[in-house]
């Protein structure tokens, strides 16, 4: 019998290959979105929509009927305000209503570098508190803590620049988006990785500064690489409404004094090797270097 799963936050940069994986899998897709248009324009009609806001527990128990599990990809796209609301009391309410729902299964992606929901970095501590909830939530879980994706690598160049915010010196995992959803894929047909966490790196190690000069040789020949230091950043986002812009600069200031935590071989044991290289990436998108003035959308 066909296993219908529940994906929250679908069509973004990650959510978009793991919902495409599951399809081709065999799995029932429904998305909960409040953009049907634009899901229905990626997906056409190989998913079910429903409309929700994770923000509001209600209006996640209809789209939950029928659904075998649930997998929670939120993304409060670097507005401080909303790692709160979003990324932890979103995921406290996914979690709440699976459970009142009696989903047979909850899973949800983190981030490598999530430790304690006492961190001073917002964002670190509320990703912490939403894998709290999901532990506590009296269903079994999975929850996925993947490195940085290569996938993040074209939004550093614009306007002919590869721009890093700080020093961009501290060395990093990469993995490709279509390696971590046939993990997710995987995972979420054995019994094995119930309540269980995988810590999930890819095959290489760069700084961004490496990354993107790499990714500059291969797609943007023309584009040079700059630094912008964090104070100077700063006074620009003073004079910009963007909160996106700030949460942008307390973001990469966090990773740049913080080490990749060490982690073993347990997720490549269970769910498989993420093998797709930096370059292999680039050759998979199909990129001429004329192609690209502004970076990959």
């Amino acid at each position: 019998m066909e296993k219908t799963i529940l994906v929250v936050g679908g069509t973004g940069m990650l959510g978009r290959p793991v919902t495409k994986r599951l399809l081709a899998e065999g799995f029932a897709v429904r998305l909960l979105t409040h953009s049907p248009e634009k899901a229905r324009k990626i997906f056409g009609n190989s998913v079910e929509l429903a409309v929700g806001d994770v923000t509001h527990p209600d209006s996640l128990l209809e789209p939950m009927n029928g659904c075998d599990s649930v997998y929670i990809n939120l993304g409060a796209k670097f507005i401080p305000q909303a790692y709160e609301s979003v990324e932890h009391r979103g995921a406290v309410n996914i979690a709440r209503m699976a459970a009142q729902k009696g989903i047979k299964r909850i899973a949800m992606i983190s981030n490598l570098h999530v430790d304690s929901p006492e961190s001073p970095y917002q964002y670190i501590a509320a990703k912490a508190r939403a894998e709290e909830a999901l532990k506590s939530c009296g269903l079994p879980y999975t929850i996925f803590k993947p490195c940085w994706f290569y996938e993040s690598l074209p939004k550093f160049v614009q306007g002919g620049k590869a721009i890093i915010v700080g020093r961009g010196d501290r060395t990093l995992s990469w993995l490709a988006a279509k390696d971590y959803a046939s993990q997710v894929a995987r995972a979420l047909q054995t019994e094995e990785t119930l309540n269980r966490t995988y810590y999930i790196k890819g095959p290489e190690k760069y700084t961004l500064a490496e990354a993107l000069v790499k990714l500059c040789e291969m797609v943007y020949p023309e584009s040079k690489l700059s630094y912008i230091p964090f104070w100077l950043a700063r006074v620009g986002s003073w004079f910009t409404t963007r909160q996106e812009m700030k949460g942008f600069i307390e973001f990469m200031k966090y990773f740049e004094k913080t080490p990749e935590p060490g982690v073993g071989q347990e997720a490549e044991r269970v769910l498989g090797r993420a093998t797709t290289t930096l370059e292999q990436w680039v050759q998979s998108l199909g990129i001429r270097p004329q192609e690209a003035g502004s970076g990959l959308k």
